[in-house]
């Protein structure tokens, strides 16, 4: 310290700061040029989601599905029922066109640089950061979620992964020097992430906009173009993601063919994911379709990433803060009407603490209020619609089955018939308690605002029941002892694990993302989700020009003697791979007598 204050009091030190000044100036001036900035844009967003919006007539029996004409999907607000209009699906042929279209543009884009790629990145979050509101209402109007909701789940996790890929994108995809090995010390190995092409995504609807781009992020970072198709059930917002994405690469000048946007039923689906025109298949959905795709990706060993979903658990120890833990599972099974794939929809509650969970949970249950957040206005809304018009029957069936087996259904528990949108799609948010692992509930993921708690003892207990399940995403455990908390996510089979949290791996950009068992596999998010969409080609080259690799004569063709030749390569063998110096050494001196 009594250095550090005599610098300070030196004479020098005007002279030091002039210094550091000057080396700051030279990086802002020289440097930060070599960035290239975001350049903004405007896009208009539709009026359909202006808040209030009340044009569209509300449909009687809303549904996707236009009896006149099947090459029709009826769009509307699954919270008011009211219609959004009409988007024709694609056909065939005019995917295969974009297929085309999209390949072309690729050649070029594969040649670009990282700082180019970063440049459509930065564009295109400026705008979503300049439009979060916009975009928000986009999504809400589309899927009738809250703009809460909209806002935690589509653009912050949306911006979590531009700025890491922006910031991290290049180091994952650099190349990555090998150890060539003592029989190849003479050589360089690397291994290169070269694009594989044209990718394609198949997503589904929870999430229409961060689903939707995420997948785009990763392939134009990674050099690829991308044919998105989109679940028909938001296809009216998938215009205006659209248009955001091809104004971003248009303003950096690139060609917008470099993404294509597809929508329509099953049948386009199975064209995309057989079309020999694909080099790689990311699918978000159910376990059931995801094996239709597979089996379609298969006629061309298309490879393919699976995330099928999952029926997520988050143990709850007596030790842990409850403070903190219970408004975090509030969130995890209420966020998005639970319509997420790592929704938590089995809360393990440890025996001790049981009653007490019970009763804070069903007073927080009771209070949750559900409608449009942007019909009703401000303070009225906790949670928003069920997209899809089929799933109440289902829903209401895994509960009955849960109470007929003895569970206790304290809140909720029915299709919720809203008094001011009679047409809108809402289920009660829902306490089930005492639930056990031979119900139903337990292994077949509702995908609905229902909070299932289960009682446990011990923790080998707990993990046996969570064990229970087929499926193996995400996963919670809430401890105050940290050790513990460890042990028994990593002994959770599952892709994921969050201590003492819910969900924020994901915002860890990071981090992979995907699952186990019938929760699929393959992973995206992270390097290993940008390299998934890369030839992971293996590269060596002479580490000196001079020296090359020689094929000694005794075992150059035609070979001469076929024993002394293959006695010689048994010792080059030895020599090279021995566990002891002493060895190699005999080996080598046995070489040199078998090339005499």
């Amino acid at each position: 310290m009594d250095c550090l204050y005599k610098v300070m009091d030196c004479e020098a030190l005007p002279v030091l700061l002039a210094a550091v000044s000057g080396v700051v100036l030279l990086y802002v001036v020289f440097l930060s040029k070599s960035k290239l900035q975001a350049i903004p844009f405007e896009l208009k967003p539709p009026a359909e989601s202006k808040p209030g919006w009340q044009a569209g007539e509300i449909l009687e029996r809303p549904s996707i599905l236009v009896d006149s004409d099947p090459s029709l999907i009826q769009c509307y607000d699954p919270a008011t029922g009211r219609s959004l209009g009409q988007v024709r699906a694609t056909t065939v042929d005019e995917l295969n066109d974009k297929l085309q279209r999209a390949r072309a543009a690729q050649k070029v884009w594969a040649t670009t640089s990282f700082e180019q790629r970063r440049q459509v990145l930065r564009t295109l979050n400026e705008f979503v950061l300049a439009h979060q509101r916009e975009i928000c209402q986009v999504a809400s109007r589309d899927s009738g979620k809250t703009l809460v909701d909209a806002t935690l789940g589509e653009v912050l996790t949306t911006s979590a992964k531009l700025q890491w890929t922006i910031k991290n994108g290049e180091h994952a995809l650099s190349d990555s020097v090998r150890d060539p090995g003592f029989m190849m010390m003479y050589k360089r190995a690397k291994v290169v992430y070269q694009p594989r092409g044209l990718v394609a995504a198949l997503v589904s609807w929870n999430y229409p906009f961060h689903n939707t781009v995420g997948p785009i992020i990763s392939a134009l970072f990674s050099g690829n173009a991308i044919v998105v198709k989109a679940s028909e059930h938001v296809a009216w917002s998938m215009s205006y993601w659209e248009q955001m994405v091809r104004r971003a690469l248009n303003v950096c000048g690139h060609d917008p063919e470099l993404v294509q946007f597809v929508t329509g039923f099953a049948d386009i689906g199975t064209a995309l994911t057989s079309s020999p025109l694909i080099d790689h298949i990311t699918f978000i959905g159910s376990p059931e379709v995801g094996k239709l795709v597979m089996r379609s990706a298969s006629e061309n060993l298309t490879p393919v990433t699976l995330e099928l979903g999952g029926k997520d658990c988050a143990i709850v120890f007596a030790d842990a803060d409850l403070n903190q833990c219970v408004p975090v599972l509030m969130r995890s099974v209420i966020q998005n009407a639970s319509q997420n794939c790592i929704g938590i929809e089995r809360i393990l509650v440890q025996e001790q603490i049981y009653d007490n969970v019970v009763e804070e949970m069903s007073r927080r249950m009771k209070a949750v209020r559900v409608g449009s957040i942007l019909d009703d206005g401000p303070n009225k809304v906790d949670c928003g619609a069920m997209v899809l018009p089929n799933c109440f029957d289902h829903l209401e069936s895994l509960i009955a089955d849960a109470v007929s087996k003895g569970a206790r259904c304290l809140v909720g528990g029915h299709r919720y018939a809203h008094p001011d949108h009679p047409k809108g799609q809402y289920f009660e948010p829902t306490l089930l308690v005492d639930v056990t692992p031979d119900m139903d509930i337990t292994f077949n993921e509702t995908f609905g605002p229902i909070m299932v708690l289960m009682k446990f003892s011990t923790e080998q207990d707990g993990l046996n029941k969570v064990h229970s399940s087929p499926y193996g995403l995400g996963s919670s455990v809430f401890s105050g002892d940290r050790a513990r908390g460890r042990r028994v996510a990593l002994g959770l089979r599952t892709g994921m694990t969050n201590v003492n949290d819910f969900g924020v791996n994901y915002i860890c950009q990071s981090l992979p993302f995907g699952g186990v068992g019938i929760s699929g596999f393959g992973r995206f998010a992270g390097p290993e989700g940008l390299r998934a969409l890369c030839v992971e080609k293996a590269f060596t080259e002479d580490r000196f020009p001079f020296v090359k690799t020689p094929i000694p004569p005794i075992v150059d063709y035609p070979i001469q003697d076929t024993e002394k030749g293959y006695a010689f390569t048994q010792q080059i063998v030895a020599f090279a791979y021995s566990d002891t110096w002493w060895q190699s050494i005999k080996a080598g001196l046995r070489l040199g007598k078998l090339s005499l």
